[in-house]
């Protein structure tokens, strides 16, 4: 019997895309990748803080249509179990991930995505996003499996130390808070 093949998903604003059928294991960035192209957000260069539309919801993935206005940042986070991706649809995102220098020491590496590219990362991968630029930027964020939890983090000294926890019963997007500080395995979270 032959795989089934790609199969058509009515984004959130009507139109009707194409999206890779899911094998054992999704590939958010190919999602992305797919997906970039055809959503569309009226109105979304116009926020003034960074704000995010659901744009499709499957049983294998969600994907996220993010706005950031001049300055528009999320802090240090990471996914929770989902895998991700992110594709810049217009403007340029900065990306700033944990890492041990040489001597050790903890510091955020940085690389700046411009409209076009599409970053995957891993399960558990930590992270800040930030619009550095002065215009608004727009970005396609998949998760697979959908998100539900977030865990934000901040550096102290040489340590990373978890200070929030987020998380969503429904995918709603709607994200509940416990604060909880206490320090991460920052070897293993700067290896990610």
């Amino acid at each position: 019997m032959a795989p089934p093949g790609p199969r058509r998903l009515a984004v959130a604003d009507a139109t009707s895309v194409t999206v890779p059928e899911c094998r054992s294991r999704l590939d958010p960035r190919e999602v992305a990748s797919h997906l970039a192209p055809s959503v569309r957000w009226p109105g979304a260069l116009d926020t003034r803080r960074r704000a995010w539309r659901l744009m499709a919801r499957t049983p294998d993935f969600d994907a996220w249509l993010i706005a950031w206005p001049k300055g528009g940042k999320v802090e240090l986070h990471d996914h929770g179990v989902s895998p991700g991706a992110v594709s810049v649809i217009r403007g340029a995102l900065v990306e700033a991930v944990p890492r041990r220098d040489p001597a050790g020491h903890l510091t955020l590496v940085r690389r700046e995505l411009r409209a076009g590219a599409t970053l995957g990362f891993g399960a558990g991968h930590v992270h800040d996003v930030t619009n550095e630029s002065d215009e608004h930027a727009l970005s396609l964020h998949v998760y697979s499996p959908a998100l539900t939890s977030m865990t934000y983090y901040e550096l102290a000294g040489d340590e990373l130390v978890a200070c929030d926890v987020a998380w969503s019963t429904d995918g709603s997007g709607e994200f509940e808070h416990e604060r909880d500080v206490r320090t991460v395995d920052s070897e293993a979270a700067a290896a990610r």
